[in-house]
C-alpha cells in the first residue's frame, strides 16, 4: 500500500512540474517567431511620423497628420469631444468613443446611411485616431485612396 501510495505521489509529481515546464518551454519559441513589424502610414507619397493603432482588426490612425497631409481640414470641439473632417467633396463629424459614421456632401444634397467600422475614434495623449477606413468614405470609397501593401496603410488624396 505504501509503495502504491509513493508511486502515485510521485506521479503527481512529475506530472505538476511538466505542467510548468513545458509551456515555458512553447512560449519561448512561440516568442521569437511571431514577431511583428510596426505599420507604417504615408499619406500621398510621404511617411508621417505617426503610427497606427489596431483595436479589434479597425485600424485606427492620427487624423490630424493625416489630414493636413492629405489636403483635409479638421476642427475640433472640446465640449462635444467631437471633430469635423472636411475633405473636397465631404464632411464627416465624428464624437469620441462613438462607432457610428456618417458623410455628408458639401456640394449636393445627400449624406451616406451610417456605418460602424469597428471602433469609435479615440483620444490618447491628446491625439484623435480615427478609422483609415473613413478617409475612403470621405473620397466617394475610391479604392486608390486607402490601400493596405506589406505594412504600409498608403492614403492618397483622390481629385
Amino acid at each position: 500500500m505504501k509503495l502504491i501510495s509513493r508511486l502515485l505521489l510521485l506521479s503527481f509529481f512529475a506530472l505538476t512540474v511538466f505542467t510548468y515546464i513545458l509551456p515555458v518551454e512553447a512560449t519561448s519559441t512561440n516568442q521569437e517567431s511571431t514577431q511583428t513589424q510596426q505599420d507604417e502610414i504615408i499619406v500621398n507619397g510621404t511617411k508621417i511620423n505617426s503610427y497606427p493603432i489596431i483595436i479589434n482588426d479597425c485600424t485606427l490612425v492620427p487624423a490630424r497628420d493625416v489630414c493636413k497631409n492629405l489636403g483635409f481640414t479638421i476642427s475640433w470641439d472640446s465640449d462635444e469631444q467631437t471633430a469635423t473632417i472636411n475633405s473636397k467633396n465631404m464632411q464627416s463629424t465624428v464624437k469620441i468613443g462613438q462607432d457610428l459614421y456618417t458623410a455628408q456632401s458639401t456640394i449636393a444634397l445627400g449624406m451616406t446611411a451610417p456605418i460602424s467600422l469597428g471602433s469609435g475614434p479615440l483620444l490618447i495623449n491628446d491625439k484623435l485616431y480615427i478609422p483609415a477606413e473613413l478617409f475612403r468614405i470621405l473620397q466617394g470609397n475610391n479604392p486608390e485612396s486607402l490601400i493596405y501593401n506589406n505594412h504600409q496603410i498608403l492614403l492618397n488624396t483622390i481629385e
